[in-house]
This record gives structure tokens, sequence and C-alpha cells, in this order.
């Protein structure tokens, strides 16, 4: 049984501060670490160059109106990126050398209305990634 080791954690915020809004993270976009438990930005990679993340879907979480919680929040993020993992990387996530974790609403944006979350892969072992991970079987 694989282990979830999210490398960071995010918890959407008011967007501001240079590179792209987390709020704006399309499938596709490539992007590097940034540190800290509240992230609003993050500086935006071409998947051609190393780099530590790809956006690989994003969902709207529609079970419930109450905010579950971070730690809830966060686990249904996860489960929910593993199954979509698959239509996106072209291997089914157990077989995978890729990790997922995923950005997922603050209590404040819930209360917005704000109900994405964006499912992000990674290395297992924390390497850069380099080009598209789309249909790459890894």
């Amino acid at each position: 049984m694989r282990r979830f080791v999210p490398v960071v954690l995010f918890a959407l915020f008011i967007a501001c501060g240079g590179g792209q809004s987390v709020f704006s993270l399309p499938v596709g976009t490539c992007f590097d670490d940034q540190s800290g438990d509240e992230i609003s930005s993050v500086p935006e990679v071409d998947c051609s160059e190393p780099h530590d993340n790809e956006v690989f879907a994003l969902i709207d979480y529609t079970e419930t109106d109450v905010y579950p919680g971070p730690e809830e929040i966060s686990d249904i993020g996860t489960n929910v990126c593993v199954e979509q993992f698959e239509a996106y990387v072209g291997i089914d996530y157990l077989s995978s050398a890729l990790e997922v974790f995923s950005i997922y609403p603050s209590e404040d944006s819930w209360a917005d209305g704000d109900r994405e979350l964006i499912c992000v892969l990674y290395n297992v072992d924390l390497s850069k990634l380099t080009g598209s991970m789309e249909g790459a079987a890894r």
C-alpha cells in the first residue's frame, strides 16, 4: 500500500504577489514548490524545464455545503485526485513513480463558495520532473 507524503501543504488564500495565482492554475501547469502553510501564488515553470509539480485535474467538490475541516478536505482531495490520476498520466496510481497532493479551499474561501480541489503530481523521490506527465505512463 502506498503512503501519501505531501511535499507541500496548501490551503487556498487570497491571491497576491508574483507568480501564478493558485486560484487560476489550469490543468497542465507546471510549477515549483513554495514554502509556507498558506500559499497565494506559485512560480510557474515551462513543463519542458525541470520543475517540482504539475496540475493534472480540477474538481468541483459539491458533496456538502459544510466545510469538512482541513484534515478531512485534504483527505478528500487526495482520494479524488488518486481517482483522476490514471486518466491524465496513463498508468494506474499504484504502479506509478509519481505521488499526488491536492490544493484545497481554506475555511474562509469555502465560506465564499470556493469548492475547487486542484490535483497536483510530483516525483515520489522528490527529484525534479522534466516534460509534462500527461500520458507519460510513469
